[in-house]
């Protein structure tokens, strides 16, 4: 067959095509399993990261959260114990700057305090928004007073906010609107959480 032909090409193309295809399909199904335990995992350990029970071995990690939450699966708040005291924890979930934030939040059982936060996915700009899933960022909203609108993720002052009775966080310099999007998903799912609680 002539090389230069477009019948070569076009059956070339479509080879070429159908292999990689295949490869790829191959590729997405046998590891399929693997995957979904690997999200399993991270999901688990941004529940216990969020109520400050950080756990780092696989099965310990899926052995905690079984025990504190149970089958917490879905994006309804589940109640449970932390130290005797009672709280509610939930995934939440919404559009960051570049596309979907996903992460976790736990208040008190009255939804009067934040008792943590993590995050579970993001896509925001590494360096930038993607500061959202470090330390100093999520560490400020633990134990943090919720106000009757909610927390106030304030434009960057250069450092973490320390006063857990303002409300206040430091939103990420370089990223506000990531920092903006962070309060809109947090306040919504406190407002359902206050729904939920009754108050």
């Amino acid at each position: 067959m002539n090389r230069e032909s477009i019948l070569y090409v076009v059956l070339f193309t479509a080879f070429t095509a159908f292999v990689f295809v295949f490869l790829i399909s191959w590729a997405d199904v046998s590891t399929a399993e693997r995957v979904a335990k690997n999200q399993e995992l991270v999901t688990a350990q941004a529940f216990l990261n969020a109520v400050g029970r950080p756990e780092e071995d696989r099965d310990a990690a899926l052995k905690a959260y079984e025990e504190f939450f149970g089958s917490a699966t879905g994006d309804s708040a589940v109640r449970a114990s932390l130290d005797g005291e009672e709280i509610l924890i939930t995934r939440f979930s919404g559009m960051g700057l570049w596309g979907t934030v996903t992460g976790v939040l736990a208040t008190d059982a009255s939804v009067q305090r934040i008792v943590g936060i993590d995050i579970i996915s993001h896509s925001e700009t590494p360096g930038l928004g993607g500061r959202i899933e470090q330390d100093w960022f999520k560490n400020q909203f633990r134990g943090e007073r919720i106000l009757p609108e909610g927390i106030v993720v304030r434009k960057g002052q250069g450092g973490a906010d320390e006063d857990r009775d303002n409300g206040y966080v430091d939103g990420i310099t370089g990223a506000t609107g990531t920092s903006t999007s962070m309060a809109v998903m947090l306040n919504a799912e406190i407002a359902n959480l206050r729904k939920e609680a009754g108050s």
